[in-house]
């Protein structure tokens, strides 16, 4: 019997695995496919395996195979076991113990039924069925199609009432009311005791039969302490629509991530249905359901796991899958080795990307040129892989080589990573065209681009990562030296064509220039000669390149914003963007930047500087008189480290610490919101108030504190604003004279520092060493150390000026 429909959810049982399927009907089906999860070992220590597996209960199905090496293309004899799903993890165990060499061994079992199999999450196609056993799949979709039918799903949000900042706060760091249900539009409060509670959700799931259930707080909270209630209550409740299991959960774990430590939340799993936490899903944050399923289907990963799962085990996935098609052996432990070579090779080789220092100032009519996915574009175009670089198969005297760092590329075989990537990037860019469109799909479209986004951004960073399956670090030096080269070639194009470079930064560059050449032209002209897709970010009507906090002539690579031809902004950098920065702040930057983004050019910006002042005034009247909400100003904060094992008495660890003392279990990487109550009181433990206890406490603030961070966030956008001769009057006060005016909103030094009459901001084509600003800098930190040391002292020319 043939059913057509879509491939749900599916798991491993005894000797296969359980599929669940949405038909094309409406209907909901349950089907068994015997399948066994695969591993393979050398043939030469299959008797060695063999022994080791005695009496374990665990039968395999074992036969003769072969299989290649990804570095070497040497292929080797194998055998290759066959064991039912559950036990698989174990029979790997206890052979890797008995010392012996795996291949294809560790892959989740879902992912690996998907592989071989030839199928993927949300799949739709024709099943071959007998009762409830699935006898073959005939697919009727393409995981790389870019519209594709989804099965009609049903949907049951699941939270628990609260106070107005419950959205905001994780349940388990405040008190919360009883459970309430979201469907079909309407909210349903569930009343009674727990039991009672539990009685009715057990009730409505069976009758409203959802195929997805999204929490708040899910993983971490709500699902285990509701299967924590049933257990008290000694009654079943069944979350899963498989009748035979329940949810499934574990724990999350602290790690480091880029320096930064992550709290990941565990998986609470459920069978036949899905639970989707929409706290703990990278995917669905950054791009929605959309972006979600779109991953999921490319991926081969089930989208419970893909909610919950990195960027890097995605992408991680899709090279297992190629490597599978391929016939590739992938070991279970890597031992690929990063190549000896003198210390002298590595200062060259290991420099990342190329960053400019932009020049400081309010511009008009800028130009940014953006290389369209740099690093993965490069590792496509250019073959860079793992395998292929300093590869042994081809003549050192006609291979590709490296600019600057020398390293060799393979000219005879395609790499694995650049397989990978091309139909990512050849989608995405589709997606992007799309979603420029009036298509009435262009929001779906754009949640998909944005998705392989961060896919793409991962794809590079995974070349170096110790522990990624296939990466080696001569794989991502050779992305960085062929990444520099196309933004110095960048560079060179557009200073022969007249512009001027304000700012580099790895893949854009931001440059002026006659306003009577074409700026499409020249987009079309410099992708031709660098070699690589360019695309026109867009000409800003005004750009601000921000000074350093710490030296008002140096700029800062990575703050800046600016307003699009369009009225469209882009911003970088400033308080906004940040993580840890109170609403209240984020609000009026936004406010500031909208009426800005107005302006057709710098003369308009400043004849918005009053309003500007008045947006900020406002709330900073807000704050004097009290009149700002306790979520508005509440800073929000990722713990580094065990709550016990702060030292210092700042704000955030007080936060933190009082927290733990309530009896809140706080782990390294999760995040704490918190108000700063006093931030200079003698008493450490009154100098902050977690939000958590504001429905206990009265909600009293620092406005010292806050009127500081106000000034803060207001001075970002406000400073330079003011005519020119008041930015030259200010800065020659902070420099010591060192300034001797701001033409066209940069800053040109006083003769005395200026080598050659040039200014500070020439052109780097012609512009000397920077000799200027060294003596500015000297003035600068010569007069902090006077004013440190006691009476003024005389400046004198220093040894190198």
């Amino acid at each position: 019997m043939t059913r057509r429909g879509w491939i749900f959810d599916v798991y491993p049982v005894e000797d296969g695995m359980r599929l669940w399927a949405i038909m094309a009907d409406g209907a909901r089906a349950c089907f068994f496919d015997p399948w066994r999860a695969p591993f393979a070992v050398d043939a030469a220590d299959w008797p060695r395996a063999q022994k080791a597996l005695a009496g374990f209960p665990a039968p395999l199905d074992a036969a003769p195979g072969e299989g290649s090496d990804l570095y070497s293309e040497r292929v080797r004899p194998v055998v290759v076991a066959r064991v039912s799903p559950p036990r698989h993890a174990a029979v790997v165990h206890r052979l890797k113990r008995a010392g012996l060499t795996l291949y294809n061994a560790d892959f989740p079992p879902e992912q690996h039924h998907h592989y071989e199999r030839g199928h993927f999450p949300l799949a739709f196609g024709d099943f071959d069925v007998d009762g409830d056993r699935l006898r073959g799949f005939r697919l009727r979709d393409d995981p790389w199609a870019r519209d594709y039918a989804l099965p009609p799903l049903r949907f049951v949000h699941l939270a628990l009432a609260g106070s107005e900042f419950a959205g905001a706060i994780n349940p388990a760091h405040a008190a919360r009311g009883g459970l309430v249900l979201r469907h079909e539009g309407l909210t349903h409060a569930l009343e009674g005791d727990p039991a009672e509670q539990l009685e009715s959700l057990d009730r409505r799931l069976r009758e409203w039969d959802p195929d997805v259930l999204t929490t708040d707080w899910g993983d971490d909270y709500l699902i285990p302490r509701l299967l924590a209630w049933a257990r008290r209550a000694g009654r079943p409740l069944r979350l899963s629509r498989d009748p035979d299991r329940n949810a499934l959960g574990r724990g999350g774990r602290s790690y480091v991530a880029y320096g930064q430590t992550v709290f990941r939340a565990g998986a609470q799993r459920l069978f036949g249905r899905w639970h989707l936490d929409l706290k703990n899903s990278f995917f669905f944050k950054e791009s929605g359901f959309a972006g979600l399923f779109e991953i999921a289907r490319i991926a081969k990963i089930p989208v419970q796991r893909t909610a919950r799962v990195s960027i890097g085990t995605a992408l991680s996935s899709m090279q297992l899958d190629v490597a599978l098609r391929r016939g590739l052996l992938v070991p279970l432990d890597k031992a690929q080795t990063e190549d000896f070579r003198p210390a002298s090779d590595l200062v060259r080789a290991d420099k990342g990307g190329l960053v400019y220092e932009p020049d400081v100032g309010w511009f008009e009519g800028v130009a940014e040129y953006d290389f369209v996915s740099m690093y993965p574009t490069l590792m496509v175009r250019r073959n860079i892989s793992p395998e292929t670089v300093n590869c042994s198969c081809c003549d050192p005297a006609d291979a590709d080589v490296v600019p600057e760092i020398g390293h060799r590329l393979c000219r005879r075989r395609r790499g694995l990573v650049p397989e990978v990537l091309a139909p990512i990037l050849e989608k995405r860019a589709a997606y992007k065209r799309l979603a420029k469109t009036d298509h009435p799909r262009a929001a779906l479209y754009k949640a998909r681009a944005d998705a392989h986004k961060w896919t793409l951004v991962t794809c590079f960073g995974y070349l170096g990562y110790k522990n990624a399956r296939f990466g080696k670090i001569e794989a991502h030096e050779s992305v960085t030296a062929w990444g520099r080269e196309s933004l110095l070639r960048a560079k060179d194009f557009v200073e022969a064509r007249g512009f001027r470079v304000l700012h580099a930064n790895v893949d854009c560059v931001w440059v002026r220039g006659p306003a009577e050449l074409d700026r499409e032209t020249v987009r079309r002209d410099l992708e031709s000669f660098v070699g690589a897709p360019v695309g026109l970010e867009g000409v800003y009507k005004w750009l601000r390149f921000c000074p350093s906090k710490t030296d008002p002539l140096s700029g800062v690579p990575n703050r800046y914003f600016g307003a699009f031809a369009d009225g469209t902004l882009k911003v970088r950098g400033l308080a906004l963007r940040r993580r840890d920065t109170p609403a209240i702040f984020k609000a009026m930057q936004n406010e500031m930047l909208a009426a800005l983004a107005e302006a057709d050019d710098l003369a308009g910006c400043r004849a918005r500087a009053g309003r500007l002042t008045a947006i900020a005034e406002a709330v900073r009247e807000r704050l004097a008189a009290g009149r700002a909400s306790a979520d508005e100003l509440a800073v929000t904060f990722s713990l580094s480290r065990d709550p016990a094992d702060y030292r210092g008495a700042g704000p955030s660890a007080v936060a933190a610490r009082r927290l733990a003392a309530s009896g809140v279990r706080l782990r390294p990487g999760e995040t704490v919101r918190y108000l700063i109550a006093a931030a200079g009181d003698k008493i450490a433990e009154a100098r902050a108030t977690p939000l958590a206890f504001v429905a206990d406490e009265a909600a009293e603030w620092d406005v010292k504190k806050y009127l500081e961070l106000w000034r803060r966030c207001r001075d970002e956008i406000l400073n330079g604003l003011e005519s020119p001769e008041t930015q030259a009057e200010e800065l020659r006060e902070i420099t010591g004279g060192a300034v001797d005016g701001v033409v066209e909103g940069h800053v040109v030094l006083a003769e005395e520092t200026k080598p050659e009459q040039a200014q500070l901001k020439a052109p780097r084509a012609v512009q000397p060493p920077r000799h200027a600003r060294e003596a500015a800098r000297l003035k600068v930190r010569a007069r902090a150390q006077a004013q440190a040391a006691g009476p003024e002292l005389p400046f004198g020319p220093g040894p190198g000026v």
